[in-house]
């Protein structure tokens, strides 16, 4: 079985923003979108063809139906 990684904000993106926002806050921004991320491993059964449905034009975001 083939493993696909992914990273997700688990974070506010209000949040986030009104920190980008304010020149002060961008540092904090920064840590709290580092802090805030985690990777997702999922498995599936056939890599190559979730790979061949992400290079695809069509690609809507459906590859492991």
């Amino acid at each position: 079985m083939a493993a696909i990684s992914r990273y997700e904000f688990m974070g506010s993106w209000l949040w986030f923003w009104f920190l980008c926002v304010t020149i002060i806050g961008l540092p904090l921004a920064l840590l709290y979108l580092l802090n805030g991320t985690i990777r997702v491993e999922e498995e599936v059964a056939d890599g190559e063809r979730v790979v061949s449905a992400l290079r695809s034009p069509r690609h809507i975001g459906k590859a492991a139906e």
